[in-house]
């Protein structure tokens, strides 16, 4: 399985940001250094050794994958009351993706957006998911076999594109910089202060956290509480 031309002739060095060349499953730089592609996802993750909370994170994911979906409709649904699927779809329907653009999702986890981003597109669109979680991607591919998603292993503080290869960026669950959107849990600022709160903080003590400074590199910015005033979700245009 490989890539299509417009892909491969993005596709960069995620150290030098310099073009890579395909030669069979491998994608070479000029000195000789390789990134391989298995089972049609390319690993260009740099750097190759993660350290920190990148580290702890992946590792957590990496073993989370195979439950990952299963566990948040249950844990959502539980103590949240709401059907996660559902609320998904609605971020999405939120967001004016256009049909037919060249889209990157960041950290598509085991794949809980794709559907409802195939649709925003349109078959004439293109999308390519981009995760450090090499066990969440093999869950995309798993589910998502008829959706023509182009998946890659990579860091999304070192991209492995061609700078303005893409006509918009869908990320939730952080921060990352067409039209661009993100989002993750927090609560809202109207939130009372009751049991649900208090055990929501316990099991992600994300829910606490502020909403991160929006980049002086967007514009049109618009910010809406989501997931039943569980999270937040921006939209933005890049200048």
């Amino acid at each position: 399985m490989s890539y299509p031309s417009w892909l491969n002739e993005m596709i960069r060095c995620p150290e030098t940001g310099k073009p890579l060349k395909q030669s069979g499953d491998l994608y070479v730089r000029e000195d000789g250094k390789q990134y391989k592609m298995t089972d049609g996802i390319l690993s260009a993750v740099y750097p190759e050794t993660l350290s920190g909370e990148d580290a702890q994170m992946n590792q957590t994911y990496e073993l989370l994958a195979p439950f990952y979906d299963f566990f948040e409709r249950i844990t959502w649904k539980l103590f949240i009351g709401s059907d996660i699927v559902k609320d998904r779809s609605d971020i999405v329907s939120q967001i004016k993706f256009e049909p037919g653009i060249k889209l990157l999702e960041v950290s598509p986890g085991s794949g809980v957006f794709q559907n409802a981003l195939r649709e925003k597109v349109s078959d004439k669109g293109e999308i390519v998911s981009l995760d450090l979680s090499m066990n969440m991607l093999r869950q995309c591919q798993k589910r998502h076999k008829t959706l023509n998603i182009h998946l890659i292993h990579g860091n999304a503080q070192h991209l492995p594109f061609e700078d303005n290869s893409f006509d918009g960026l869908f990320h939730f669950g952080g921060v990352n910089y067409g039209l661009v959107s993100w989002g993750d849990e927090r609560f809202s600022p109207d939130y009372p202060n009751n049991f649900r709160k208090s055990l929501l903080s316990k099991l992600n003590p994300g829910f606490l956290k502020p909403m991160p400074e929006i980049p002086t590199e967007v514009y049109d910015v618009q910010v809406k509480e989501v997931y039943k005033v569980h999270a937040y979700l921006v939209t933005a245009r890049k200048k």
